[in-house]
C-alpha cells in the first residue's frame, strides 16, 4: 500500500469537485481510494488530495490514462499537478 499527495491549483473548486467525482470509478477500478480532499486555508482553489493505492504501478496506470489529461483540463486545473508517492514507516 502506497499514499499518494497531489497537489494543483484549480479555477474552480466547486466545478473540480464535481468532475473529480465523477472520475471516481476510474480510481476505484485501480483499487486506489481518496483518503482525505483538502484546499488550502489562504486559497479554496488550491487543492490536495490524499489517495491510497494498493502500488506504485497502480497509480502510475492510473495517472498514465490517455483521457486523464482531458479529465484534468475539463475539471479546471490551471497548475501542473505535483505529486508525492510514499511508503508508510
Amino acid at each position: 500500500m502506497v499514499t499518494v499527495i497531489v497537489q494543483h491549483e484549480v479555477k474552480d473548486f466547486t466545478a473540480w469537485k464535481k468532475v473529480f467525482d465523477a472520475d471516481e470509478p476510474n480510481r476505484s477500478r485501480a483499487g486506489v481510494k481518496t483518503a482525505g480532499l483538502y484546499t488550502s486555508v489562504k486559497n479554496p482553489n488550491d487543492v490536495t488530495v490524499i489517495l491510497e493505492a494498493p502500488s506504485t504501478e497502480s497509480v502510475t496506470a492510473m495517472m498514465s490514462r490517455p483521457e486523464m489529461e482531458e479529465t484534468m483540463k475539463s475539471a479546471g486545473v490551471i497548475s501542473a499537478p505535483v505529486a508525492s508517492i510514499l511508503n508508510k514507516v
